[in-house]
């Protein structure tokens, strides 16, 4: 055994614990911890870096200073031992963990937590986070998430968008199953100046299944209980204005209508349904068959 290995013959049993609702646990090292860790710490640290900063420089070498480093520091009482988490919703908290990359032997003084933050940005759901060393031993991290607008159809594949229209990801769960679907041709360029009108009448919203681009010109609505609502080229607003007028004042939606036109500002053109058709025919044959009988 080498004059260093005997000096540090030492570990800790350490277990990574979330104080909020978040909890993980990784493997033990089982040995007693040196009472004197840090005092040893402090007196070889410097000897090792010096030691390797005068030698041959070699990748091998600083890796070997840097592990031992983090061995020595994680030993002395700043080991990463307990980890929080705020902010998730869609986020996986093991995909958090993982992204984080923390050993058993990780420091809370050698983290580096500008890698970890660009490496926590890189999961599809997250917008923003900060990474943060709560001392001795803690890690927090605060996450931020796209919210989820509406589904894509793009070249067959149908993924999640943000009311910005940027892709967040094609997992798409039961939770988000009922986001409107976007489709048709020239959809994905034009979504974002359209979500934004859209997002400003949650009425609207509320009651929209999915958004049919028609010719790249023009969007039509497909809301529920069948109803297609046709909107103009130009003053989309002020159609999906008139429109929510409508659903409230008059709950168009509720009755035997197949499509509402809004491409004429001065006009309002009404499609019933084929049942309501069917059924006006059949009330007029009876009428005139009530009047030939008078």
């Amino acid at each position: 055994m080498s004059a260093l290995s005997g000096l540090f013959h030492f570990s800790r049993t350490q277990r990574l614990r979330a104080q909020s609702a978040y909890r993980f646990s990784v493997s033990t090292l089982k040995s007693v911890r040196h009472p004197n860790a840090l005092l040893s710490s402090l007196v070889v640290l410097p000897v090792l870096v010096g030691g390797f900063s005068f030698g041959e420089r070699t990748a091998e070498a600083r890796d070997y200073a840097g592990q031992s480093l983090a061995y020595m520091a994680a030993n002395a009482g700043f080991g990463v031992d307990a980890i929080r988490i705020e902010g998730l919703r869609d986020t996986r908290e093991g995909d958090v963990l993982d992204y984080l990359a923390v050993t058993p032997t990780t420091s809370v003084l050698g983290f580096d937590i500008d890698a970890a933050r660009d490496r926590v940005l890189a999961l599809p759901w997250v917008k923003e986070a900060s990474v943060r060393r709560v001392y001795p031993d803690q890690l927090m991290v605060e996450i931020e998430e796209h919210a989820p607008f509406a589904r894509m159809l793009q070249r067959g594949r149908v993924h999640l968008v943000t009311v910005e229209g940027e892709e967040i990801t094609d997992e798409i769960t039961d939770v988000h199953a009922g986001l409107p679907l976007v489709v048709g041709e020239g959809a994905p360029g034009e979504a974002t100046a359209f979500f934004a009108h859209l997002a400003a009448r949650p009425h609207v919203l509320g009651s929209v299944v999915a958004l049919e681009r028609v010719g790249d010109r023009r969007w039509t609505l497909h809301m529920r209980e069948d109803v297609q609502v046709h909107l103009p080229e130009t003053g989309v607003d002020a159609a999906l204005i008139r429109l929510e007028e409508m659903m409230r004042r008059e709950a168009v939606l509720e009755r035997a209508i197949a499509v509402i036109d809004l491409r004429l500002p001065d006009q309002l053109v009404v499609q019933l349904t084929d049942a309501a058709v069917e059924a006006m025919a059949e009330d007029a044959e009876g009428l005139t068959a009530a009047r030939g009988g008078a």
